[in-house]
């Protein structure tokens, strides 16, 4: 069970950074546009980054309470 959510959060991770890389190349934008669509990015990541480490806190957290019932 958690090995499965640990490859669920590496592949989410690697998702992210591929998306996030194919963005920045392919994106018709000046510096400072890049910049700006850089910094959402970011924060969009970083926003469901968290969102994803409390669903898999939650997860742990259900998985060891049922462990010591």
């Amino acid at each position: 069970m958690l090995k499965d959510l640990l490859k669920s959060s590496i592949v989410f991770a690697a998702g992210v950074a591929a998306g996030a890389a194919v963005v920045l190349l392919l994106a018709p934008e000046s510096g400072k546009e890049a910049r700006e669509h850089l910094k959402d990015l970011a924060k969009d990541v970083k926003e469901r980054a968290q969102e994803f480490c409390e669903q898999v806190k939650d997860k742990v957290e259900s998985v060891t309470q049922e462990k010591e019932a």
